[in-house]
């Protein structure tokens, strides 16, 4: 990555794992850091607080909260969205809610994002 100061930066689903690992690049880099959490609170607020950055709740399976968020993040200069989840088993399976909700995170979300992001 390049020097990102003063940049504005938006992470949906930013508080563990590769998400984190973004947040902490980004605002090392001099960027203005905002993400999102849905169920890591305690995650969130710990790296908020390393990093000076905003951690904001927001469920990624909702498709007005999604764009509310990033609507209310105003102008960005970077989406990233790491947001996502897999669901593993034989199809017959599945519960049909968890596959509804694992296309609004992982297909959904990205693409109303994204599109709001370009407005």
């Amino acid at each position: 990555m390049s020097d990102f100061q003063g940049k504005s930066v938006l992470v949906l689903g930013g508080s563990r794992g590769i998400g984190a690992a973004i947040v902490r690049r980004f605002a090392s880099d001099g960027a203005k850091v905002v993400f999102t959490y849905n169920g890591s609170r305690e995650a969130a607020e710990k790296l908020a607080s390393e990093t000076g950055t905003t951690a904001v709740p927001t469920d990624s399976g909702d498709r007005d909260a999604v764009i509310t968020r990033v609507r209310e993040s105003g102008p960005l200069d970077v989406l990233v969205v790491n947001a996502g989840f897999a669901l593993f088993g034989d199809a017959l399976d599945l519960d049909p809610d968890d596959v509804d909700r694992l296309i609004r995170v992982n297909v959904n979300a990205p693409y109303h994002a994204s599109v709001e992001a370009a407005r």
